[in-house]
């Protein structure tokens, strides 16, 4: 449909509104596509979002949503949103890629001639534990099946063509259950690309929405659809009945009853079954690619830069299977300081603060959450914040680390409160580098400069265009590069352009925030999840009960363009626990421009951190 259709259509859909908000609908409509086409148009559409969507700010949400309807808007920003997706994933698939497609239930991956994994399919990253991983050591099989599984692929990767072993089927057991599988070993030599190994293995993934789907099409019970799903992985009766803290008698009858439901004739006929049902199943086609959970292989570097130095990044693995990583700088046995480094992922510091850090014997831990660099992503719809504020106490335990004091930038509050909440024993105080506090007020969010306005206030009052927003930022910061995107989107603040071209400075933004984006990767939809939980619930009650346990500082620069003066003075008055300090001359990079001051007074929170809190 031509575009001027589309302008029209939207227009008419409505017949309460004025002219003028018409006309305003139509070249908002018309600048989204141009933006849909050219990322870097976006700052066109902010005049004429303010114009349209702000006022409707004041209005209860339901009737936001119906002006949204009714413009005809909602509609086209999520086709959009799958065309800017779709122009994302429309790079030629590889040759690893395409022989994955076809498997979508089993778990399937491929091995290169390095013997790394190269690519993974959604079921081998949830299954095998592949997904982000660069050896085969690293797959959740007994060492010396991976051993046995190198070799082979070894062998067929490194012989002349004519005597290769074309194929080859490996027995494996899966660390730490000792369940048995078969891996189907093929020898697969593209033309004009690479040859690799594909490995498809019996082990079955149920996405997510496979269990209602199973549920709902068959009547089962919660617990007979589990016991179904168990089968269809080839676990024994007495596996499940362990499992499941259940006998093997019991067990025995619900298989019955579930073959009542479904009208099969006996244990095969239902698992067959149950395996054609999965097909219709949801699932999601980004999780096919590269050996990673996140859209492409992740470092396991953190880079450094001119004065920078590089680091490595570590990990845990959560029961889950999840992926965690994380970076660590400063004096190794020093006394540790947990750093939350924001939705930006700046999780590296200045040259000359990291070598402070090491001088003041400071451990500085960051955690790098679901969804950024090579930190699995969360399934859709699990508890983000609850997950973090685990990840994080998880990480202490790994670390053997009892307790420890916050550093935490921007909008990562939310996550430190989470954490307090959870185990208030372990957080010892909290030092906030503009860290932006719940905001419960129209007002807040439309004193913002326009950037901040525009996205923050969109997960706040319209979160039903946010992916459009957030996926077709990300696409702009890609074709203007980092710091020309910062120039742009911080231009409201001179202190925080002025961080772009401070060679130390910019380096470490840079560094950092490739965990965010870099060539081939984007934290998109973490991104989105984190500002959408920022902004959509409230947690107040949380940071409260911290503030008043835990001794909390909050820097705020005189120019950060989230927190002006006015919102500044309503934080002051809403948290009186809190201690709020304004910095002049710097913005929302306070801590990279302010370092110094930050690390003070972190020093100053170290020294009563012993002190006991209303909790103890």
């Amino acid at each position: 449909m031509p575009l001027t259709s589309l302008i029209s259509n939207a227009s008419d859909r409505s017949d309460s509104v004025t002219a003028r908000d018409m006309e305003l609908r139509a070249e908002l409509l018309g600048k989204l596509y141009g933006a849909a086409l050219e990322p870097e148009r976006l700052d066109d559409v902010l005049e004429d979002w303010d114009a349209l969507v702000v006022p409707q700010w004041h209005l209860p949400s339901r009737s936001r949503r119906a002006m949204l309807e009714g413009s005809g808007l909602l509609p086209h920003m999520q086709q959009l949103n799958r065309m800017l997706n779709h122009v994302r994933r429309a790079a030629p698939l590889s040759a690893e890629e395409a022989e994955l497609k076809q498997f979508r239930r089993s778990a399937a991956f491929t091995i290169n001639g390095a013997l790394k994994i190269s690519a993974a399919n959604e079921a081998a990253v949830e299954m095998l534990g592949v997904g982000a991983r660069q050896g085969l050591h690293d797959l959740t099989l007994r060492a010396d099946d991976r051993a046995v599984l190198a070799r082979v692929a070894d062998g067929m990767l490194n012989k002349r063509p004519g005597a290769t072993e074309q194929s080859r089927l490996v027995r494996a057991r899966r660390v730490p259950d000792d369940h048995l599988i078969l891996l189907q070993m093929r020898l697969v030599t593209p033309e004009k690309q690479p040859k690799f190994v594909l490995v498809v293995t019996t082990e079955m993934y149920w996405p997510e929405g496979s269990e209602a789907t199973l549920r709902d099409a068959f009547g089962l019970t919660q617990a007979e659809t589990e016991v179904l799903m168990a089968l269809t992985q080839s676990r024994t009766l007495s596996d499940i009945a362990a499992a499941r803290g259940r006998s093997v008698d019991t067990i025995r009858t619900q298989i019955k009853a579930i073959q009542t439901k479904t009208e099969a004739r006996g244990q095969n006929e239902l698992v067959k079954l149950a395996m054609t049902t999965m097909d219709f199943a949801p699932s999601d086609p980004d999780r096919i690619g590269p050996a990673s959970d996140a859209p492409a292989a992740a470092p396991r570097v953190s880079r450094g830069g001119q004065e920078l130095l590089p680091l490595p990044y570590r990990s845990l693995t959560r029961p889950d299977g999840r992926r965690v990583d994380y970076l660590e700088f400063g004096a190794t046995d020093g006394r540790p300081v947990m750093y939350l480094s924001s939705n930006l992922g700046l999780c590296r510091w200045p040259a000359d603060a990291e070598r402070m850090a090491m001088q003041m014997g400071l451990r500085v831990i960051a955690p790098i959450r679901p969804g950024f660099g090579g930190s699995t992503p969360l399934r859709r719809g699990q508890d983000r914040v609850g997950a973090v504020a685990a990840d994080m106490i998880a990480l202490l335990d790994h670390l053997r680390i009892a307790s420890v004091p916050l550093l935490v930038l921007d909008e990562d509050m939310i996550f430190a409160a989470r954490l307090h909440h959870i185990a208030p024993r372990r957080v010892t105080a909290v030092l906030g580098c503009s860290a932006l506090l719940p905001l419960t007020r129209p007002e807040q969010y439309e004193r913002m400069g326009r950037w901040h306005r525009f996205i923050l206030g969109t997960a706040r009052y319209t979160p039903q265009v946010l992916p459009f927003m957030i996926t077709t930022g990300f696409a702009m910061a890609r074709r203007m590069g980092k710091a020309e995107f910062v120039q742009l989107v911080y231009a409201g603040s001179k202190a925080d352009c002025d961080a772009t071209i401070t060679p130390r400075i910019q380096e470490a933004l840079d560094s950092g925030s490739d965990i965010v984006l870099r060539e081939g990767f984007d934290a998109a939809k973490a991104y989105a999840a984190e500002v959408t939980a920022m902004h959509r619930n409230d947690w107040n009650d949380e940071l409260a009960e911290m503030s008043a346990n835990v001794p909390m500082i909050n820097l705020i620069g005189t120019e950060d363009q989230a927190i002006p003066p006015a919102t500044l003075a309503e934080f002051r008055e809403a948290h009186p626990g809190i201690k709020f300090e304004s910095v002049a001359d710097a913005g929302s990079f306070l801590f990279f421009q302010k370092w110094p001051l930050a690390l003070e007074h972190l020093e100053a929170l170290m020294r009563v951190e012993n002190a006991p809190t209303a909790s103890e």
